[in-house]
């Protein structure tokens, strides 16, 4: 019984202790798994923002060099610009051979007068004019102009210039510059509207109010369709657009810079084209701008 008792007085006083301690046990453990997580989300953190940064230093290493190589290529279109000659008066004379009256004989044979929108909807239902595309690979319709409208041998035309175009420039190690249509079908209404604001509008029949003539600006090419593949290596997709845009200004800085000598091409091609007889040009004085119109049937 005495053992009974002793055993059961030291075990209270065990038990007792053990509780006593078992606060401050807790609280070490605690403390300890608390300071572990806390170490643990520090690194997780540091973890993060190192990768972070380092994401950062790599899309601007792309970046400075996708950059770097569109400055080449816009450099390298600006050197081989720089020494070519410009129009001489002798080929401006030559695409001013063909005055107002022998564009819109021209048109008489080719198309029927647009008077009003309505004749203009129901040619274009017919399918005896038709849309221009807004940006095709050989030319854009400048923002304003659209809708663009055309009789359908327009549109061969030009894709047959800006094709031609772009050959010359390849052979001299040039971007595809494409051309820029800043006018097309007029009806004879607004061609007449036009006539108190413009002194560049025809007295009299345009051929604009055909749709066989459109306005092709000299003073400014418009950037390739399609970027150069070297700049575009390794950038990533969704960062893409943005150089594309960067590509677009330098190369069209380079053709703001050089629109004469680009001109200068761009209008030989044009006078091959009317000694061809598939189109009739003015060169625009008070406009800088072509005056276009198809010479012959293109299209079927």
């Amino acid at each position: 019984m005495v053992h009974r008792a002793r055993a059961a007085v030291v075990g209270k006083t065990l038990m007792g202790s053990v509780m006593r301690g078992l606060p401050l046990l807790l609280i070490v453990v605690l403390s300890s798994c608390g300071r572990a997580e806390r170490e643990r989300e520090a690194a997780v953190a540091a973890a993060v923002e190192s990768t972070r940064a380092d994401t950062y230093a790599e899309i601007e290493r792309l970046l400075r060099q996708a950059m770097q190589r569109t400055d080449r290529v816009a450099g390298s279109a600006n050197r081989i610009l720089r020494p070519l000659p410009v129009m001489t008066p002798g080929e401006e004379a030559a695409l001013r051979r063909f005055q107002n009256a022998s564009h819109v004989a021209r048109a008489r044979e080719l198309a029927v007068r647009v008077g009003s929108e309505a004749t203009r909807d129901s040619l274009l239902a017919d399918g005896r004019l038709i849309e221009l595309e807004d940006s095709t690979q050989h030319w854009i319709v400048r923002p304003g102009t659209s809708p663009a409208y055309v009789v359908p041998h327009m549109r061969t035309l030009l894709a047959v210039l800006g094709e031609r175009f772009q050959d010359r420039l390849a052979e001299m190690g040039l971007p595809p510059y494409r051309i820029e249509v800043t006018s097309a079908l007029r009806t004879s209404q607004r061609q007449e509207r036009l006539r108190g604001s413009n002194a560049n509008a025809a007295a009299g029949l345009s051929s604009h109010e055909f749709g066989t003539t459109v306005d092709l600006s000299y003073a400014a090419f418009a950037p390739p369709a399609d970027r150069p593949e070297e700049v575009l290596s390794g950038v990533p997709a969704d960062l893409a657009p943005h150089l594309e845009r960067y590509v677009d200004l330098a190369l069209e800085s380079v053709s703001a810079r050089k629109s004469r000598e680009l001109g200068a091409i761009f209008s030989r091609v044009l006078s091959e084209a009317q000694a061809e007889g598939i189109a009739l040009v003015i060169y625009e004085r008070q406009q800088t701008v072509y005056h276009l119109t198809v010479g012959r049937a293109l299209a079927d």
